[in-house]
């Protein structure tokens, strides 16, 4: 059974960030990652926000960059989904593993809409990446589900092609960083439904429209759009812990200070945590200091 010092799992910027930081303390590091490119979410996003460089950073050219030095430092890549962890021994779909230390840096994944239509028109003008799709709907009606950061920041890319941009949002109020909520306000562009929800997904062929509930009045609205965009929260991928590892009530993994989880020697960072911030920077220090703690405690 082959074995590390410390095992990172997950192909995210978290998870990236603690397998460099790991490797740059001395120890030997696996770096399990399921399938497609590293990266995780940021990968849609052309230029991060708020990520201290030069010039405009995309998610991908991050991801590229961290992925190359952590090769350049001995770390391991190990191209495997692993399914569970007991007692440090990981379990995938490809073998077993032991390491000393784990980080989980698995992260979450963007929830689907609940209403009639949207599984039915997924790929057919309902979309979960403006990044991507946004240059199909120039000039063009859409609508963007979901009130904070990652909403907005999709709305503001999807305003440089479409005529239109109606947010439609549960709360009476953002979420979002107040960047974001200024340029919103301050763009005729945007149409805002506060505390109103999609209810329907209109169309046959493709998205001809959505049926918008207003929660305060009860009365419901078709909005006519030929695009939907979907952001209306995160999933934690937390499925791989055993489930004497404390949760909260949204199922995010709870770790105490050194984001150490209740399983001695297991650390969860980023998106999979509870109490996470939701911003890149925050995820990079998580990863640094649990990186840091793991690399130590190798040593005892």
């Amino acid at each position: 059974m082959a074995s590390f010092d410390i095992a990172v799992i997950g192909g995210g910027i978290a998870g990236l960030t603690a397998a460099h930081h790991a490797a740059l303390a001395g120890v030997s590091v696996g770096h399990f990652i399921a399938d497609g490119m590293p990266g995780g979410l940021v990968m849609n996003v052309g230029a991060l926000d708020g990520w201290p460089a030069a010039g405009a950073v995309g998610g991908a050219e991050l991801a590229a960059g961290l992925l190359g030095r952590n090769e350049e430092l001995g770390v391991s890549l190990v191209p495997s989904r692993i399914e569970s962890i007991q007692a440090k021994t990981l379990s995938g779909s490809d073998g077993t593993w032991r390491a000393k230390q784990v980080i989980v840096a698995t992260g979450a994944s963007l929830r689907t809409l609940d209403a009639p239509g949207a599984e039915r028109l997924a790929g057919r003008g309902v979309s979960q990446c403006a990044w991507c799709d946004g240059g199909l709907y120039r000039d063009a009606e859409v609508v963007v589900a979901g009130g904070g950061d990652a909403a907005l920041s999709e709305a503001i890319h999807l305003a440089e092609f479409a005529r239109s941009v109606t947010i439609v949002t549960r709360g009476e109020m953002f979420r979002a960083r107040r960047s974001y909520v200024s340029r919103v306000a301050d763009d005729e562009r945007f149409k805002l439904r506060w505390a109103s929800e999609i209810v329907e997904v209109l169309g046959d062929k493709g998205v001809e429209g959505v049926r918008v509930r207003d929660n305060e009045l009860g009365s419901d609205e078709v909005v006519a759009c030929n695009g939907l965009f979907v952001f209306v929260g995160l999933a934690p991928n937390a499925g791989l812990l055993s489930s004497d590892v404390a949760r909260d009530e949204r199922g995010f993994i709870v770790t105490d200070a050194n984001f150490e989880t209740a399983a001695p020697g297991v650390f969860a960072v980023g998106a999979v945590r509870s109490g996470y911030g939701g911003r890149l920077t925050q995820a990079v220090a998580e990863a640094t200091t649990a990186a840091e703690r793991a690399a130590a405690r190798c040593d005892d």
